[in-house]
Formats: structure tokens, C-alpha cells, sequence
């Protein structure tokens, strides 16, 4: 049974994005790009894509939503991953010098053993290799795949030396009236409107304990004499106070962020929407930006109008930091569209940034509930010194063979790999394979498994 056939993943229509849009803060539509600055000094950096990682969060959530009247449940019934097998087996990259683990949100532990085997046999298919030991059931179930959106962010103490997530609260729109406050009673979670997918937003909380607990245990752990073993950080943890969506945060590890203008949607602040539409707006960013400031370190905001006409208002979606300087945008084969990102392109080679340019042309994929989409190749994985990109497959071998190529010249040196989506969970122009996938730093999975499986190299002695 595939979750096509239900309403479980459906997303808001573009008109239906439009008016809310209007609703929340009085705009006929986004107003013009800007970038807002917060000079405050911070010890901390928001941890990027193209960091070194140590692991990728992924979910398998179940495929029929819950019975009515119990919307706050996750979705039971068969299983599924949002993603290919082969690109799980990609990701572990167990042929390189650090291989990668893989973390699964599902709460029925006994599914390890058939993922095993689905995996293995992909693996033996495509001659890759896969390492069991490498991938970890997490004991929660959640509303959906997408864990780009509600997985952590991780940020960087430069002075400690120490990992942190800073955790937004999960929304795929709302804020003010539309949430887990009144109102919500008639809003249907299958629509996507307002914050209710908990079981999605309560998971970093369900993954840092497993990362986290071990660690307290060896931590804990002392010989006679009250003689402990050498402590290994835990990471830590901060709430944001932000509303958003990881689909629409990137980063470039100077303290440079860039969003939609989703983010001034989902971010209402007491007093209404009293003023001009503009001046609604610039409050709102100017305390996200504190926020972001505080506790992620980012002294510039890149926030931009979304070109695309969808209000889906996630950047991922047209845009991608490849480096600390490099700057991945779409092109579209529709004049208006492209003149728009034409000027955005522009605004980050203006602010520096040497720009890329990817042609995410027209495409038609039969079994999505919108058919008419565009290309994904924005939306790919930059996984260490690997690219995965999402191809649109047969009838567009031309345009993926472009894709690929732009990625190789923008990152000589990196492995670039295409992958064409699940039949039944096609990539699209709005979700593809970076919204459903998260990873996380090398340094925090390397101090896990130091408690896991004993002392770590710098503690013998």
C-alpha cells in the first residue's frame, strides 16, 4: 500500500498557500528580497550542509493515517522510507576512510532485521558495500519522512569545542491562532496546516537522548577510590523560539543564513498585524534574526522572495549553499520565473559568492498528486565529499547529465552520484531528496560511539 493513496503527505495548494500568506500577515504577497544584518559577536557557528558528518537522520513512518479524532497519533499500517534503498547504501559510504551511520525514526524495533535484509539485498545488486552495525533504529515513530524539516540544527562552540542543537519549533506554516492553541481543532493535519505534526517535532528531543545517553552513562561510571573515566561532552541543547522549517534554512558557516520569506509567516508576534505590510515584515525578521544571532551565531540574512509562484517558501527547493563561498540557484525555462532568480543570483554575487547556475527545466511525473513539477537537482545531499543528486529520469537524461555536470564543476574533487527516486515517492520540484534526509556532525557521532564501545583514543593513556 503506498502512501500516494492517501492523504498522509498532501501538501497545501499554492492558492491555498497564497491567502494564508495574505491571512498571517497582511501581504498580498512577499515583498522584495533584502538582507538584514545582526552584528552582535557570538562563540558560535551554525553548523553547514557540506561540514563533515557523521550520520544522516531518516524516517520510516507508517503509511495510513490515524483513525479521526486521533490526529495526534503518527500513521500506522505498512511501512515505508521516503527514499531508495540505494541511496541509504550510498550514504553509509562505507568505502571511504569514515564511513557514515544511519539513524531511522521507528519505534517498532523489531523492523530492523527486514530493513537489514531490503538493504543488503540493494547493496548486493549494485556491488556496494553495506554494514549492518551502521544503521540504528531510533525508538520513535513519526508523522512523516521529511526530517530535513523537523531534524535538529546543530551549532558549534569555537570556544568549548562542544556541539549543541538549537530546535526550532516544527511548523509547516502556522503560528499565532494556527497551531496547538485554539483553532486547531479544525485544522486537518493531513493538509499541512499549522503545527500539527508532533510526533515529527518531538523527535529531536527522541534523538538526542540517543545520542546523549550513552555519553551520561560512561560519564557517570567510576572505579573504586571515586576515580572516573576521562568525560565526554554531551551535546547540548537550545530552544530557538522560532517557528520554521529546515526545508528553508541554510546556511554557510560564516554566519550567513538564507530563507524564504516563510519565516516572517510562520513567526506572528503579539499585537496583530497593526502597520503597513513592510513594517509587519521587518519587525518580525528583526527578532528572528536576534534569535538566530543568540543562539546560532548568524550576523547576515539573506531573505528572498520565492520565485517559484508555489508559496511552498522552502529555499531548498531553488537554492543551495555548496561551500562557504559557493551559492547554488536554479534557472526555469519560464521567463518571469528566471528573471527572478536571475536577481537573486545576482544579490549573492554582489554579497561575494561565486554563483552556480542549474536549469531545473519543466517535467511531468505521472504519479504525484500535482503531475506538472520541475526538476529537483537543488534539492540534493551533499553528504562529506559526496554530492546525490535527484535525477528526473527517463525522457530527461539530457538535463540530469547538465545537472550533474554543473555540480562537478562547482566541487571539483567530490564524488557526484545521481539518484532517481522511489516510484511510488517520485522526486519533485517541491520534495525531493534533501527534504527528506538530515545529517549530523562527525563530532558528535564520533563521542557516541567512544561511549558505546569504550575509551576513546585520547583517553588512554
Amino acid at each position: 500500500m503506498d502512501m500516494s493513496d492517501h492523504q498522509l503527505l498532501n501538501r497545501p495548494s499554492p492558492e491555498q498557500l497564497a491567502a494564508y500568506f495574505l491571512a498571517r500577515t497582511g501581504c498580498e504577497r512577499p515583498p522584495p528580497s533584502k538582507i538584514y544584518h545582526n552584528d552582535t559577536p557570538s562563540p558560535v557557528t551554525a553548523v553547514p550542509e557540506f561540514a563533515d558528518m557523521g550520520a544522516v537522520l531518516i524516517a520510516y513512518p507508517g503509511t495510513v493515517p490515524p483513525p479521526t479524532g486521533h490526529s495526534q497519533e503518527p500513521p500506522g499500517g505498512p511501512r515505508s522510507f521516503g527514499i531508495p534503498n540505494e541511496l541509504i547504501v550510498r550514504m553509509q559510504q562505507n568505502d571511504t576512510a569514515r564511513p557514515v551511520h544511519i539513524f531511522v525514526m521507528c519505534a517498532d524495533l523489531d523492523q530492523r532485521d527486514p530493513i537489514l535484509r531490503d538493504l543488503q539485498q540493494t547493496a548486493d545488486q549494485l556491488s556496494l558495500k553495506f554494514d549492518p552495525e551502521h544503521l540504528h533504529l531510533v525508538g520513535w515513530d513519526t508523522d512523516t519522512f521529511w526530517t530535513r524539516d523537523y531534524g535538529p540544527w546543530w551549532v558549534h562552540d569555537r570556544k568549548a569545542d562542544t556541539y549543541a542543537i538549537a530546535k526550532h519549533t516544527y511548523t509547516t506554516l502556522g503560528g499565532g491562532a494556527v497551531g496547538l492553541v485554539e483553532g486547531a481543532e479544525n485544522v486537518n493535519p493531513m493538509e499541512g496546516l499549522g503545527i500539527f505534526r508532533p510526533n515529527d517535532d518531538y523527535s529531536a528531543v527522541k534523538l538526542s537522548d540517543f545520542i546523549n545517553g550513552p555519553i551520561r552513562k560512561w560519564n557517570k561510571a567510576k572505579w573504586p577510590g571515586d576515580k572516573k573515566l576521562p568525560q565526554i561532552a554531551v551535546h547540548d541543547w537550545y530552544y530557538l523560539g522560532l517557528l520554521n522549517v529546515g526545508g528553508n534554512y541554510m546556511v554557510n558557516g560564516r554566519g550567513v543564513v538564507a530563507s524564504s520569506y516563510l519565516a516572517a509567516t510562520q513567526n506572528e508576534l503579539p499585537g496583530g498585524k497593526d502597520g503597513q505590510c513592510e513594517e509587519v515584515v521587518a519587525k518580525r525578521m528583526e527578532y528572528i534574526l536576534g534569535q538566530l544571532n543568540r543562539f546560532m551565531g548568524i550576523s547576515t540574512y539573506h531573505v528572498l522572495s520565492d520565485p517559484t509562484g508555489t508559496y511552498i517558501g522552502h529555499i531548498d527547493c531553488w537554492g543551495k549553499f555548496l561551500a562557504q563561498d559557493k551559492v547554488l540557484i536554479a534557472s526555469s525555462q519560464d521567463e518571469k520565473t528566471n528573471q527572478a532568480f536571475d536577481a537573486i543570483a545576482a544579490s549573492f554575487a554582489n554579497e561575494g559568492f561565486k554563483v552556480y547556475r542549474v536549469l531545473c527545466q519543466d517535467s511531468y511525473v505521472a504519479s504525484a498528486d500535482t503531475p506538472a513539477t520541475s526538476a529537483a537537482y537543488t534539492n540534493s545531499l551533499i553528504l562529506n565529499q559526496h554530492v546525490y543528486v535527484p535525477l528526473s529520469g527517463k525522457g530527461y537524461e539530457q538535463y540530469d547529465r547538465d545537472a550533474l555536470s554543473v555540480y562537478r564543476e562547482a566541487l571539483p574533487g567530490y564524488t557526484i552520484v545521481g539518484i532517481e527516486g522511489k516510484p511510488e515517492f517520485p522526486w519533485l520540484g517541491t520534495d525531493a531528496m534533501h527534504c527528506r534526509t538530515r545529517a549530523i556532525p562527525r563530532k558528535v557521532i564520533d563521542d557516541w560511539q567512544a561511549a558505546l564501545h569504550g575509551a576513546p583514543h585520547w583517553a588512554q593513556s
